[in-house]
């Protein structure tokens, strides 16, 4: 939340400096002692008559008007002008409050996964909808894992990037160059694939500010189909992630149900760390991951206050320009009743 401070001058004493040379100006035009000058004088007698006719008091009377005008505003324009010599700042304080929920999206991207990862991501990007401040990352892996982005908190870039992600996996093909382009770096081994305990432990290790009291959460998608053997089992890595303060969401692909020892281990593994377990596309599924995520406590984290100073010139800008449009009103006025007047003698 920022805090807004009290509005000064970066430099008063320049300020001050121009205000008073301003006032001596004024002082010195006005001064009661100054004599008129007698250079090209020329003496009229009976001038008190000429005084008391009409016309000649309208004429000083516009005059007196024109030269109050113009003097107002050039003393507006250039108090103006002061205030934006002085460069007048507004502190503002910043106080920041972090929340400490860390989110990792951790995606098998693997052959078997192709049909459904669009899916998986389409969920993905619902269950970051529900999110507010939370940091996200998103990690895929196979035989090895990879980041797509790490942790972050700008929510238009990770929406983007799960968005293009999407897209990669809309065909299902993983013949096609946008899946491969996509998933390049996951596999090493043609042998050794989807494997859920390395990429679960991988993902695990993508959390930041280890010496931070943090909620750590990761949202693990997978059909629990492993090709070859991998580094670390999943209940190896469930542990893993226990140990490290990690909950685990799982959610499988709806093709896992016919393989009911792989549900029960994926299932098994996200209790263990006190997590959610679902299939892909039941109702409350996602819903169910966000309350999850919401119910980590957020514990509190001391970060030091942003300080920023603004310009503010908006106000001398405005005085200048009045000022200056001041003038230049009372300079048109001036001209068009000379042009008047001139056109009237002419008639006579």
């Amino acid at each position: 939340m920022w805090d807004s401070d009290a509005t000064a001058f970066r430099w008063p004493w320049l300020a001050v400096a121009l205000a008073v040379l301003v006032v001596v100006l004024l002082v010195v035009w006005l001064r009661p002692w100054r004599r008129p000058s007698r250079t090209g004088a020329a003496y009229v007698a009976h001038a008190a008559r000429l005084r008391a006719l009409p016309r000649y008091r309208t004429l000083v009377r516009r005059q007196v008007v024109l030269g109050s005008c113009l003097t107002l505003g050039a003393l507006v324009a250039c108090s103006g002008a002061v205030v934006l010599a002085g460069r007048l700042q507004q502190r503002q304080t910043l106080t920041q409050e972090d929340r400490t929920r860390d989110i990792v999206l951790c995606l098998d991207a693997s052959g078997s996964m192709a049909e459904v990862d669009a899916l998986v991501l389409r969920e993905f990007r619902t269950i970051i909808s529900g999110l507010r401040g939370e940091r996200v990352g998103l990690t895929i892996w196979s035989g090895a894992a990879i980041s797509v982005f790490p942790l972050t908190d700008d929510y238009e870039y990770v929406i983007e990037q799960l968005s293009a992600a999407e897209k990669a996996f809309a065909s299902g093909d993983v013949y096609s160059d946008d899946y491969a382009i996509f998933t390049a770096g996951t596999v090493l081994d043609w042998d050794i694939q989807s494997q859920m305990g390395d990429g679960l432990a991988s993902c695990v290790q993508r959390f930041d500010h280890r010496d931070e009291e943090r909620s750590r959460a990761i949202v693990l998608a997978s059909d629990n189909e492993p090709i070859g053997a991998g580094i670390f089992s999943v209940p190896d890595a469930a542990d893993y992630a226990r140990e490290e303060k990690v909950v685990v969401h799982g959610i499988a692909a709806p093709k896992t149900a016919e393989r009911p020892a792989a549900v029960q281990e994926f299932e098994a593994a996200a209790s263990a760390t006190g997590g959610t377990f679902s299939l892909l596309g039941e109702d409350g599924s996602t819903r169910a991951v966000i309350d999850a995520i919401a119910d980590l406590d957020a514990k509190p984290i001391q970060r030091p206050p942003l300080v920023q100073v603004i310009d503010r010139p908006r106000l001398g800008t405005w005085l200048v320009g009045v000022g200056l449009a001041g003038l230049a009103l009372a300079w048109a006025a001036q001209g068009v009743l000379v042009v008047r007047d001139r056109r009237q003698e002419g008639r006579r």
